[in-house]
């Protein structure tokens, strides 16, 4: 996908991570290019009201498989940003109240390749409608 002229190219490769609770999709951007190009999702399950096969054992613990389901996603989103060297730098748009968690999960490489953090969650829009808040964002 091309980049609109009314916005500014990005002049080094960019890879730029989108993240939510459950997904982070990997897009690089170079000059006026930009392509979607890996998606990290973790699959998480549903509680069944119990931990385990007893009846009186009570609902299952549904904030700590949550944590455990974003701490399986931050992992791998990691392994595939230490093999990806095809960015300069990395732009992280993550949920503001995530953002904090998912850069401390990150490798100390990574965390100095983040150039910019976006505290927005923008992981269900489509790519043009990502790139034109970015965009605005980036000419203010």
């Amino acid at each position: 996908m091309e980049i609109s002229q009314h916005y500014s190219p990005y002049a080094k490769k960019t890879l730029i991570v989108i993240t939510n609770n459950e997904t982070a999709r990997l897009i690089v951007a170079e000059d006026r290019t930009i392509e979607e190009v890996d998606l990290v999702k973790v699959l998480h399950k549903e509680p069944d009201g119990r931990v385990s096969g007893t009846p009186n054992d009570g609902p299952a613990p549904t904030d700590e498989m949550r944590t455990n389901d974003r701490a399986k996603l931050y992992k791998e989103l990691n392994t595939k940003l230490m093999q990806s060297k095809d960015a300069d730098r990395i732009i992280l748009c993550a949920p503001e109240a995530l953002k904090n968690e998912i850069v401390a999960a990150l490798h100390t490489d990574i965390q100095a390749s983040i150039k910019e953090v976006v505290p927005k969650n923008l992981a269900s829009l489509p790519l043009d409608a990502i790139m034109r808040i970015l965009e605005e964002g980036r000419s203010l």
